[in-house]
């Protein structure tokens, strides 16, 4: 695997995977993984605690966005504005890798259970029909 150095929209760069043409790419393999984090109060709790440290400076502590000149970032309330899927995977995957050229990766940052923790955070927040249990979660 190649790497690749991608702009993050703040002025920093990141090194990251390169995927060759015969490899399959992360969200394809990503999109049908399930949270192994056992849904709790505590692990949606843990996910905000994450999500408001790393994730708020461009989705706002509401996950409604932050209107901003210098990258736009999606309202994680709505999953129809997720530009990257909607899947739990695909999800970990673009909190892990980063998403497009704007988001940064977290996976430095978080262990795999803290991002998966964060999924959960977000499926808290949005409308019922995403929410934990909505789509046969348990």
């Amino acid at each position: 695997m190649l790497e690749q150095v991608r702009p993050t929209g703040a002025g920093r760069c990141w090194r990251g995977p390169r995927w060759g043409a015969a490899e399959t790419p992360p969200r394809e393999r990503t999109r049908s993984l399930s949270n192994p984090v056992r849904l709790s109060e505590g692990a949606v709790r843990d996910g905000r605690r994450a999500y408001l440290r790393l994730c708020q400076y461009c989705h706002a502590a509401d996950g409604r966005a932050q209107a901003n000149p210098d990258f736009e970032a999606p309202s994680l309330r709505d999953p129809r504005q997720w530009r990257y899927g909607t899947s739990d995977g695909e999800l970990f995957a673009s909190i892990r890798d980063g998403a497009g050229h704007e988001m940064p990766p977290f996976g430095g940052q978080l262990a795999d259970a803290e991002i998966w923790k964060v999924v959960h955070f977000l499926r808290s927040t949005g409308s019922r029909s995403t929410r934990p249990g909505a789509r046969g979660d348990s």
